[in-house]
């Protein structure tokens, strides 16, 4: 899935891309990373209270989303629920355009709380978040990228 894109086409690509509807989100998606980011994303992760990231599992609810991310059980195939989440559609802070947003509370730890989850859909169907961290004088560093793709089940 990663193998083809990389942060530099996502980057490229992103104003152009559609915005998903909510109801289209909703189910478990497993995330991946692109160049250059996939071995150390994982490691960031893990650092800032996501080890073993899997993603995010969304339920659509009329004009918002509930969320939790999904991490790994060690050992296991099983799958944690961690760090709740809220999205919308927004604006985007990278492009002004429209986007979800993909939030956590204001109360949530450090760094979750100024993490904001951008997405757009891809012409194959896979979803690009652009994680920007809103702070001044870090938003303007743009969105790193990831990707979703639901899984079956």
């Amino acid at each position: 899935m990663s193998q083809r894109h990389s942060v530099r086409s996502l980057r490229g690509a992103w104003s152009s891309l559609p915005v998903p509807k909510l109801a289209e989100l909703e189910g478990d998606l497993e995330a991946g990373f692109v160049r250059p980011l996939t071995r150390v994303a994982p490691l960031g992760l893990g650092l800032i209270g996501l080890p073993r990231w899997f993603g995010k599992r969304l339920t659509a609810d009329d004009d918002r989303l509930r969320g939790i991310n999904l991490v790994r059980a060690r050992g296991t195939d099983g799958l944690h629920e961690r760090l709740p989440m809220t999205g919308e559609r927004s604006t985007s802070l990278i492009d002004g355009l429209p986007a979800v947003a993909i939030t956590y509370s204001a109360d949530a730890p450090r760094p979750w709380r100024w993490v904001r989850d951008e997405v757009r859909r891809l012409p194959d169907g896979t979803y690009v978040g652009m994680t920007i961290v809103d702070l001044p004088g870090v938003r303007r560093l743009g969105g790193l990228p990831f990707l979703l793709t639901a899984t079956r089940t």
